[in-house]
């Protein structure tokens, strides 16, 4: 597996946990555990991981709010769409 595919991977891992998550936001600790347990062999680092959050959200698949402890995030219209044609 090159590391474009590896992205590719994760993102789609952040993506459906995202959208696991429904309507409700997902607290940044949560996603990156999530993405972990999704990503299955690939054993992503915390900056891998956090690499792909910055993607998803400079691609306005997924948006990231403030909160008290850290982020939440949730899945936009472009991240289910996304997750439609790559899923």
């Amino acid at each position: 597996m090159n590391q474009t595919e590896r992205k590719h991977r994760l993102r789609r891992a952040a993506l459906r946990s995202l959208d696991d998550c429904g309507p409700y936001l997902c607290p940044e600790d949560a996603l990156l555990d999530s993405i972990g347990h999704k990503a299955d062999y690939l054993e992503p680092t915390r900056t891998e991981m956090a690499a792909v959050l910055r993607g998803i959200e400079a691609d306005r698949l997924a948006t990231a709010l403030p909160a008290e402890r850290g982020r939440k995030w949730s899945l936009t219209d472009a991240g289910r769409h996304w997750l439609a044609q790559h899923g």
